[in-house]
């Protein structure tokens, strides 16, 4: 299958162009062709939103639509880089929205706003009234695209017939705009910023990536000043403003995130099909959740297809190629994303064909074999959860004797001990300025309070698939510090080489509805989701586990106080201990495939 690349062979995703702006080289933007009409439709409050339309030249309708709402103008990243044009030359009208408050659609900006649903069930309906229109419409879109289908759904429009949801932020805890309940003021910022603006060029330099920021003194000062509730003013204003101070102020799963966030009962309501599609390298687990919401509450005779494949956030949605940092997949990564949108929209607006080619109701990519698997679950039935234990000798960096192994501990173990200083944030400078290194983890484990624990060379292949956890029995000597931790494989003769993350503020650590702070020296349990794993780690490599407490520039560091992250003005040094003795056996619960898997094989 084709890959959807530019002409340099570079994808051409979101995460590419917004890097690209914020390092100050505004990238050129592929505008759509004039829509076949543009107007405002009002919606059931007044209010009006901008809506553009595309109907097929070279047929007569009625047609079916394939709708998309974003927060992004055209004028500002394209929407002709999406392949829309495609899915007119099949013969669907396209059409899409800008959410209100955007640009010249009318209202406030509110992330993901409760009126979105309500704004997305009003557009289904004036769309199947449209003479233009069979009556038929499916959703597209990634990221927020997916999220404005999700709510949308969940109001059961009549005429929705299908949702294609890609890589969507869905537990706001876990994802965007908080990631294990730490702010990304980077995020924040930089993002709520380009819903802002027409042109990519407007972007404040160093907002977004990190090579962009090294290179912005204005960016480090924006990140590092305290208290970090001001830390948006002169850059933000009006409901953009209004979004950061909420994301800052917020701090627990309220009313205010329960508001945004599809429950149970939502996911319920959800009962079109649905197609959702995901990359091994997002950072967001956000898809796994969707996925195991439908399935637990979304009636079970509607079509659900999970595809996961080697792609990044933005390359979920255009595509990917035959490489990923160090990773090399060739030619079986190719993959048209399109062309299975395309398959899928036939079957539910068309009634035409039987859907995309996928061989199972859950589609992945396995890194290290380089192939497709097809099964009909998610997590898949032939994965157990592993453990593996920590054991060292109070040392556990790279002069020391940190270990991995499948037998738990059995007597006494000294303890590791990592600091976390706010003032000093790591900031990894070669893997961010080297495309090749992006997995490269040798820069942070040298850090002296980085705690390393290594298995020893595996005698035959692991295979991992899915989500895993580490389970880690630890103290502070500070009310709150934040644990970020990597699972990496480290190969023979080589380094190591990130495979999954994992991240939590501690003071969540008894859920994201309340703030439960540290007693000095006093051992808590903390666990920490780690992100989608497909690989197949072969044999003689070993096992690395990395503890640290930086995720810096993305996520902010930990002021330790344990005031309100949105007021402090103040950072201490945190001191961690890491227990991992016969009482407080701290171990990483591995996914491990079990038995054999269903091969897609390509002709």
């Amino acid at each position: 299958m084709a890959e959807s690349r530019d002409e340099s062979g570079s994808s051409k995703s979101s995460i590419n162009l917004v890097s690209e702006a914020s390092a100050g080289r505004a990238p050129a933007i592929e505008r759509m062709p004039r829509p076949s009409l543009r107007q405002k439709i009002v919606m059931r409050d007044g209010l009006a939103l901008d809506t553009w339309v595309w109907l097929p030249f070279d047929r007569e309708g009625p047609f079916p639509v394939i709708l998309m709402r974003t927060p992004y103008q055209e004028s500002l990243m394209g929407w002709k880089r999406l392949g829309t044009e495609r899915y007119r030359d099949a013969g669907y009208a396209v059409v899409i929205q800008v959410i209100r408050g955007i640009g010249t659609s009318e209202g406030n900006f509110s992330f993901n706003s409760p009126l979105d649903g309500p704004d997305g069930y009003d557009t289904i309906e004036w769309i199947a009234a449209q003479p233009w229109s069979t009556g038929a419409v499916g959703m597209d879109g990634s990221s927020y695209g997916g999220m404005t289908q999700l709510t949308a759904a969940a109001t059961q429009p009549p005429h929705l017939k299908c949702i294609i949801p890609a890589v969507v932020s869905a537990d706001f805890f876990n994802d965007t705009p908080r990631f294990g309940g730490a702010v990304s003021r980077q995020h924040t910022l930089g993002w709520t910023q380009f819903t802002w603006y027409d042109s990519l060029a407007n972007l404040t330099p160093g907002l977004w990536g990190t090579p962009a920021f090294l290179a912005a003194p204005g960016a480090w000062q924006r990140l590092l000043s305290r208290p970090a509730i001001d830390a948006a003013d002169g850059v933000l204003f009006e409901d953009r403003l209004q979004h950061y101070k909420d994301v800052m102020t917020h701090s627990v799963f309220d009313d205010f995130f329960k508001a945004r966030t599809l429950g149970a009962d939502d996911y319920a309501r959800i009962t079109v099909p649905v197609m959702v599609v995901t990359g091994t390298f997002d950072g967001s687990n956000g898809s796994q959740h969707i996925w195991r919401q439908l399935e637990a509450n979304a009636p079970a005779d509607v079509e659900r297809l999970f595809l996961i494949g080697p792609w990044d956030h933005g390359q979920s949605y255009v595509g990917g190629g035959r490489s990923m940092g160090p990773w090399h997949f060739g030619p079986a990564a190719d993959f048209d994303l399109i062309a299975a949108r395309l398959a899928f929209f036939d079957k539910h607006l068309k009634g035409e064909g039987e859907g995309p080619a996928l061989p199972g109701r859950v589609t992945l990519f396995v890194q290290g074999q380089n192939r497709w698997i097809g099964e009909a679950q998610y997590p898949l039935p032939q994965t157990e959860a592993t453990p593996m234990w920590l054991h060292s000798d109070g040392l556990a960096n790279l002069r020391g004797h940190g270990g991995l192994t499948f037998t738990p501990p059995t007597g006494d173990e000294a303890p590791d001990q990592g600091q976390a200083d706010p003032s000093l944030p790591f900031v990894p400078v070669g893997a961010s300025l080297d495309p090749d290194l992006a997995f490269d983890l040798r820069e942070f484990e040298r850090q002296e309070d980085v705690l390393t624990y290594t298995s020893a060379p595996l005698e035959e292949a692991l295979l991992l698939v899915g989500q895993f956890e580490l389970e880690l029995h630890l103290a502070a000597d500070t009310p709150d510090c934040d644990v970020v931790c990597y699972l990496a494989v480290v190969p023979e003769g080589g380094h190591a080489t990130a495979l999954s993350m994992g991240l939590l503020r501690l003071r969540y650590r008894e859920g994201w509805d309340r703030e439960v702070l540290l007693t000095s020296g006093e051992p808590v349990v903390a666990t920490i989701a780690m992100k989608h794993v497909a690989c197949e780690i072969p044999a003689g490599s070993r096992l690395r586990l990395m503890i640290g407490s930086d995720f810096f520039p993305l996520i902010d560091p930990n002021p330790n106080t344990g005031e309100p992250i949105a007021t402090a003005e103040t950072v201490q040094i945190s001191t961690k201990t890491i227990f991992h003795d016969t009482a407080r056996p701290s171990h990483v619960r591995l996914p491990v495939v079990t038995a054999p898997l269903e091969t897609w094989i390509r002709q």
